[in-house]
């Protein structure tokens, strides 16, 4: 179940973090500002973060195997018709339905680790779920230009939705044939938001996520804007990937020692060094192009592991029979949270300039941090275990 769920994650992965790495050739081909670039690079973020609630009642209603073959094909079809797309709001529409339709994915795959994972391997099983997206963007990083200059976006695209269809219905043979049964008394997200700490830890999540989507989305962008050639930067991208593998697994099991009662120290740890990451990062794009791929490794490891620790708070905070409506939650805060801030940083880049964004990425971490340390200290006991 976790090798499937990693696999089929890694498949939408490909698409959603290959993007990034042709951003100089989207803007050129579609002529995008940087801001117009965040919101195509968005657009399938934000379908699957506002179909991730539905997404979990539907895993519930008709179970993970059916739900995920008619989300699959529905990521397939919005992938079909992105490729065959001749103008951006066509494109952008064709990603949308493709990240409405893989919204199951994620929630299937977290649903069927809190049923089987202890409290004391859960954030490292999450962990090891998530490095399912850093793998899938480290394989862009390197097919997804090749891919581009061959065949165009379109090229890019079908590769996408081949791989989406075949390994998403692999995982649905794989899935549980029965519904994931919760407490239906408490409603789909009701009494979600009451939880003590919760909206602290959604503040967290915000502000961590700033920092995500500049590293993710703007590190070739910014590589390429300071001078270096398209290689460097291709290669700032893969280490970008390569090690936000590392961090999430690293990270997941830091954050389960002291039966999981480490979590908000883990989440403090993270912003701390992301501030340092960006920060590191704006200035060794001043330098040589070794000093960019040390900082933008260490900026990669601190600021893109956390996923899954706030995946398995929310989910033990909310009790046993509310943990996959509270995943669900959290996780529609983290894809429409990136969804938002993705043209935002676009625009800041483009206004004030590179270095104010990425000074500005180590500041909104040391809010992150700030809100962080504030969080209550109950936590995986919560939920029992």
């Amino acid at each position: 179940m976790l090798i499937g769920a990693s696999a089929a994650q890694a498949a939408l992965s490909f698409v959603i973090l290959g993007l990034p790495a042709i951003g100089p050739q989207l803007r050129e081909r579609f002529g995008l500002s940087l801001a117009g670039l965040g919101v195509l690079l968005a657009a399938m973020q934000f379908g699957s973060g506002i179909a991730l609630i539905a997404a979990g009642a539907a895993a519930d209603r008709w179970g993970p195997c059916a739900a995920t073959r008619f989300g699959t094909a529905l990521a397939t079809l919005g992938l079909v018709l992105g490729a065959a797309a001749n103008s951006t709001p066509e494109l952008i529409v064709g990603l949308f339905i493709a990240g409405v339709g893989g919204a199951i994915v994620p929630v299937s795959g977290a649903g069927a680790i809190f049923r089987t994972y202890p409290v004391g391997r859960r954030a490292w099983a999450l962990g090891v779920r998530q490095m399912a997206v850093p793998v899938g963007g480290m394989i862009a990083a390197v097919a997804v230009p090749t891919l581009e200059h061959l065949g165009g976006t379109s090229l890019v695209l079908w590769t996408g939705a081949v791989a989406v269809a075949v390994i998403g219905n692999a995982y649905a043979a794989v899935s549980e044939k029965t519904p994931i049964r919760h407490d239906d008394s408490v409603g789909i997200v009701r009494g979600i938001w009451r939880v003590p700490g919760l909206g602290k830890l959604f503040v967290v999540t915000v502000t961590y996520l700033f920092v995500l989507q500049a590293v993710l989305s703007y590190t070739v962008p910014a590589v390429r804007a300071a001078g270096f050639s398209a290689f460097a930067a291709g290669a700032a991208y893969f280490l970008v990937n390569a090690t936000a593998i590392i961090s999430r697994v690293i990270w997941g099991r830091v954050a389960d020692r002291d039966h999981g009662t480490r979590r908000r120290r883990t989440l403090v740890e993270v912003g701390t060094m992301s501030s340092v990451g960006a920060l590191l990062f704006g200035l060794a794009l001043h330098a040589s192009i070794v000093a960019v791929l040390f900082a933008v490794s260490f900026f990669g490891f601190a600021a893109l592991g956390w996923n899954a620790i706030v995946y398995a708070v929310a989910g033990e905070w909310a009790t046993p029979a509310r943990s996959g409506r509270a995943f669900a939650v959290a996780a529609t805060v983290v894809f429409v949270g990136a969804a938002l801030v993705n043209p935002v940083i676009g625009a800041l880049a483009e206004w004030a300039g590179w270095n104010t964004l990425w000074l500005t990425a180590a500041v909104v971490a040391l809010i992150g941090t700030a809100v962080a340390r504030t969080l209550p200290d109950h936590g995986a006991e919560v939920a029992g275990g």
